[in-house]
């Protein structure tokens, strides 16, 4: 089947905020390694407006794009799991968006940000950067949310690392899952295009909750960059 022959089964925003997810978290952790702080919160209000919007997607944007359209029980991921390992392509033909076992993935990782986003706000490095919250708690606690924070960036990590492994293991399988994310087609067999919603809708979303949170906490730190 020709990539116009097959259903779309991620939109524009879903497909951008996936790659731009992965180049800003690749950023956060080479500024917070270099000390780059003024990089390093500027690209931490870019995610928070980006993961914001995703949230805010997964309830109103496309099929594949809902939470309660691809979070699964535990039961159907382990019976998922379990008819994978034997190969067994008739009980789980390709899926149209993310397969139950991703889509615990996919929660995961953005608990594990959502962490990160929230432990940063508090944060502060003892010497002159802190979060734009940390003054509303007291340095003991600030510390110790700076610890988590330093934590959960390796969970971060250690779940970037099973998501490629993942993606490798399914490449291996003839299910090429990079592409799709790339072209927002699929050939999904015998199972129904999902609906999609106009990724612009999302961008769009993305523009507003972006321009608040520049307003709010990024104006001061985005304009010393500029």
């Amino acid at each position: 089947m020709t990539l116009s022959n097959q259903p779309a089964v991620w939109d524009s925003f879903i497909r951008g905020y996936h790659w731009l997810q992965a180049f800003i978290v690749g950023g956060l952790w080479y500024t917070g390694s270099e000390g780059l702080m003024d990089w390093h919160f500027s690209l931490a209000y870019l995610l928070l407006a980006l993961l914001s919007t995703r949230l805010i997607w997964g309830i109103i944007g496309s099929e594949t794009a809902q939470f309660h359209r691809f979070v699964r029980s535990p039961r159907a991921v382990i019976q998922y799991l379990a008819t994978s390992t034997r190969g067994n392509k008739q009980t789980n033909p390709p899926s149209a968006g993310h397969n139950p076992a991703g889509a615990y993935m996919v929660v995961a990782f953005m608990l594990l940000l959502i962490a990160q986003l929230a432990t940063g706000l508090f944060a502060n490095d003892d010497i002159i950067s802190e979060g734009p919250f940390a003054y509303l708690v007291s340095g003991e606690t600030s510390s110790f949310l700076t610890e988590i924070h330093a934590v959960n960036f390796n969970l971060i990590l250690g779940a970037i690392c099973v998501h490629l492994a993942a993606i490798m293991l399914y490449f291996l399988r003839k299910d090429n899952l990079v592409t799709p994310m790339l072209t927002g087609r699929k050939a999904i067999g015998t199972n129904s295009a999902p609906k999609m919603t106009n990724g612009l809708f999302a961008w769009g979303i993305f523009l507003i909750i972006g321009t608040i949170v520049y307003f709010t906490l990024g104006k001061e730190v985005v304009a010393y960059l500029l």
